[in-house]
């Protein structure tokens, strides 16, 4: 998926939540979701937010290539818990994790998937429906602005 598509995606399911919590939905822990979302691309130099911190992203990159660490399984697991223990499961942490799983939801339905383990090579896993860049992409990422959208005007 393109960055946009896991940012829209990852503004859509917190905004909701917050609307569920009677929270604003214009709010830092939104933006933490949105912000985490995109974590997992910083081994991509050319990402939305490889574009950003470059240094970062093109050392991540020549140390482990693209979909790998950061995009498994285990390392996902252990970056949101030391983030919600670090925090005292505060509620931004949780939204930290919101961000950063639904970036390895919506790429596990891409043709490249993620993996289940940084530690093999061969766990690659997905299903393979989603073309990133193409109409399924877009659709979601359209539908995501109307979602969020439509929460913004109703509940700010």
């Amino acid at each position: 998926m393109r960055g946009y598509t896991h940012l829209a995606f990852a503004f859509a399911a917190a905004s909701s939540i917050q609307v569920l919590t009677h929270k604003d939905v214009l709010s830092l822990p939104v933006m933490v979701a949105g912000i985490s979302a995109l974590l997992p691309d910083v081994d991509h130099p050319d990402s939305l937010l490889g574009r950003k911190v470059k240094l970062i992203s093109w050392v991540v990159n020549k140390l482990f290539g693209h979909r790998t660490v950061t995009h498994s399984i285990d390392f996902a697991v252990g970056l949101c818990l030391t983030v919600l223990l670090s925090s005292g499961f505060a509620y931004w942490a949780w939204m930290f994790v919101l961000g950063y799983m639904t970036h390895l939801l919506l790429d596990n339905l891409t043709k490249t998937g993620i993996k289940l383990s940084m530690f093999r090579h061969d766990s690659t896993i997905g299903l393979r429906l989603v073309k990133t860049g193409g109409v399924i992409d877009t659709a979601i990422f359209l539908i995501c602005l109307l979602v969020l959208g439509f929460l913004i005007t109703k509940h700010v």
